[in-house]
């Protein structure tokens, strides 16, 4: 395994372009039941369809897959669902992966999964009010265009949490989404979803709305603004042809609300951001910007109605903080820390912890950023002499008679330098020898181990032992040796 996260456009394309969609498993459930009844049609699968965007989405992209020359404009999923037909529908099955809501804890990456499901339908709403208000007849096609253009986003929230996780830290404390982006993941998630898309067979005016061909660019996005930079009078006209063309082009109306929705979720509804997306529309509808607001909190309200995911709390909600949009406003709640930061904050407030305090520490942290851990022990080691300091997941008894201190050489490589290793498999199997006498029966055929080790004194190393009976990933590995780091007496 490799020791870092996938980057640049290629490694990303290659991580992402054949994972499993996640669907409810409700919805995949009552999909799979309906298709076996022949009493069911497909006008009666609509609601169940239309309840799940990833499901809706490979419906979407399988008719286009099949009917490549209707591709000039969106399609709704119930159109795509009657050209791929029943049949269709059901090959699609082991392109999904079910996910479990019922649960009260759920894993991290998923409510960070149904959070960004939440914030695209919100974007979707909010655009097809607008263009509504603009009359242009194209309001249900824009609602899908808006909610399935964030699809690649959803996929790096639920395969990628930790990476994401960085990237919003990183706009968080000030940096622009376009540079964090390009500074984590090594590329733009936009260029990204380009290019998924294509994989996916995905309808062309999705992908259309990513182009500048089709949207306005940063410099013609300043222009369309600065026609509105009155809040209480109407836009001036354009004389710009380009802009004049952009302007009809209502995919406008889901690149804003994409950004509007996006801003708002993370910065709340009152970042210095919005107004200039504001202004876009204001001018692209010939409206004043108060008008332009005012839809897209209601669409807000709407979206909170109909399809609350449960991820996170609607944006609606936030409209009824009395101190929104005020001077007396309550400082804004800091962001949550990740796991690891709060290990890095807590050990620099000092420098004098001793090895037990520090591994406590990391043992904290190892549950909280590597939740697929079942099993972990830290080992201290010093005067040629290894005990265990902490467990969890382990029958203790069995922990205590194991002869740790048997000659190991996997041990004593681990005990002379700062060291880390991914075992599983055959690697597994073959070192199971080199191990400490009797420890084997802890490990299973079906075991991942991650081993690691520092010095966290003078005289003293300790060394981590995180094992599975599912799988590590190149995340967990990483954070482990970003953990046994941070706590390193070299780093100190």
């Amino acid at each position: 395994m490799k020791d870092k996260s996938p980057s640049g456009l290629n490694e990303w394309l290659h991580f992402l372009k054949n994972k499993k969609f996640p669907v409810r498993s409700v919805n995949l459930a009552r999909l799979k039941t309906q298709i076996k009844r022949t009493e069911d049609t497909l006008d009666g699968m609509q609601a169940n369809i239309a309840s799940d965007p990833l499901l809706a989405f490979a419906i979407l992209n399988e008719a286009n897959r099949i009917v490549p020359n209707k591709n000039n404009e969106i399609k709704t999923p119930f159109h795509a669902a009657a050209m791929v037909g029943m049949n269709g529908i059901a090959k699609l099955f082991p392109h999904f992966v079910a996910y479990e809501t019922k649960n009260k804890q759920k894993p991290p990456h998923l409510v960070a999964f149904l959070s960004e499901l939440q914030t695209s339908f919100e974007a979707a709403t909010i655009a097809r009010h607008w263009a509504i208000e603009k009359l242009t007849s194209h309001e249900d096609d824009i609602f899908w265009i808006t909610l399935f253009r964030d699809a690649a986003r959803w996929l790096l929230w639920f395969y990628a949490y930790p990476t994401m996780l960085a990237v919003n830290q990183k706009i968080q404390q000030g940096e622009k989404s376009s540079q964090a982006e390009l500074n984590i993941l090594g590329c733009h998630i936009d260029e990204l979803t380009v290019h998924l898309c294509t994989h996916w067979n995905t309808p062309k005016k999705v992908i259309e709305s990513f182009l500048t061909k089709h949207i306005p660019n940063a410099k013609e996005l300043q222009a369309l603004a600065h026609l509105a930079h009155h809040p209480d009078e109407l836009p001036s006209f354009t004389e710009d042809k380009r802009l004049t063309i952009l302007v009809n082009n209502p995919l406008i109306f889901s690149y804003c609300a994409n950004k509007v929705a996006h801003e708002a979720s993370l910065m709340r509804w009152d970042s210095k951001n919005l107004p200039f997306f504001y202004r876009v529309v204001a001018t692209v509808m010939h409206r004043r910007v108060s008008e332009i607001i005012q839809t897209a909190h209601l669409a807000s309200t709407e979206a909170a109605k109909l399809y609350n995911t449960g991820g996170k709390i609607p944006l609606a909600q936030q409209l009824l903080d009395p101190d929104l949009y005020t001077s007396k406003k309550l400082s804004k709640p800091k962001a949550t820390l990740s796991p690891i930061a709060a290990l890095k904050k807590a050990l620099s407030k000092n420098n004098d912890y001793d090895t037990k305090q520090k591994t406590g520490f990391a043992l904290k942290t190892i549950k909280q950023a590597i939740p697929n851990t079942q099993h972990s022990i830290i080992f201290k080691h010093v005067n040629n002499k290894t005990s265990p300091m902490y467990q969890f997941g382990y029958n203790i008894e069995i922990i205590k008679a194991i002869q740790w201190n048997a000659p190991s050489s996997v041990f004593k490589k681990l005990s002379g330098k700062r060291s880390a290793i991914h075992l599983f498999g055959q690697k597994l199997d073959n070192l199971l020898e080199e191990l400490p006498h009797t420890s084997d029966q802890i490990i299973d055929k079906n075991s991942h181990l991650i081993l690691a080790s520092t010095q966290t004194s003078k005289n003293e190393t300790v060394i981590f032992w995180l094992e599975t009976r599912t799988e590590f990933n190149e995340s967990d590995y990483k954070n482990l040796k970003q953990i046994v780091s941070l706590i390193s007496h070299s780093t100190l």
